[in-house]
């Protein structure tokens, strides 16, 4: 009779337990909430307004995007021309209409080319800012493993082999600036330069100019970033 019992006792103890179903997940503790939140709200979703701004010109005509086989077979030619044969097949050029105040961006060893499409409002800028991006692809690759500065000697060269010897480093035309604030600063310790940053560094990171002078380019905790209060931007 007591076994009996005992059975009854632990099949209804089971069938409570089944039939209970899966628990509800507990809630979030506060301090994960406020960190999931600040996540959310550091990559505000662009409005309407914004971007149909960025897709379509004063004119009203949509910005190109995605690769440009004219422009590449200006690229494969000049390219023939400095007896770099082997390089006509690695190198892209795409429109990027992201891109903003950045003119152009050259992607090294993937030999990619990525162009500002605001560029086709002044009259000759595509054809010398293509020409201002290959000299970097050029000058990395006749470098080999070698480290050289992006705009250094071997860049200037390039420039002159591609036709365009005196090119500035950073262009003065008046694209659109960026209106992202950099809420976080950071200073080298030994040049005082300030670095500001949309996002925190979430690894150690050091002063490259210094770590080329001082470290042959390796990390030197010496020229470390410390964390400086933001100036304000104007």
């Amino acid at each position: 009779m007591r076994l009996a019992t005992l059975a009854s006792e632990f099949a209804q103890l089971c069938f409570d337990f089944v039939g209970a179903g899966p628990q509800k997940p507990l809630p979030l503790p506060p301090v994960e909430e406020a960190l999931a939140q600040e996540e959310e709200e550091s990559q505000p979703p662009p409005t309407a307004e914004a971007e149909a701004e960025d897709d379509f010109d004063e004119e009203g005509e949509a910005y190109p995007c995605g690769p440009d086989e004219e422009l590449l077979g200006q690229c494969r030619q000049m390219l023939l021309n400095l007896g770099m044969a082997s390089a006509t097949d690695l190198v892209q050029v795409h429109w990027n209409p992201r891109l903003r105040s950045t003119a152009g961006y050259a992607r090294y060893p993937s030999w990619r080319i990525e162009l500002n499409p605001r560029l086709r409002a002044f009259e000759g800028q595509v054809d010398r800012t293509l020409k201002h991006e290959l000299a970097h692809l050029v000058a990395y690759h006749r470098a080999g493993r070698r480290r050289i500065e992006p705009h250094g000697n071997e860049w200037r060269q390039a420039c002159v082999d591609l036709g365009i010897p005196g090119e500035p480093a950073q262009h003065r035309l008046p694209l659109p600036r960026s209106q992202r604030q950099r809420p976080h600063a950071y200073q080298c310790p030994s040049c005082l330069v300030v670095v500001r940053r949309v996002r925190p560094f979430k690894r150690p990171s050091a002063c490259l100019q210094c770590c080329r002078r001082h470290s042959r380019g390796q990390f030197d905790t010496r020229f470390r970033f410390v964390k400086v209060q933001a100036p304000v931007e104007s």
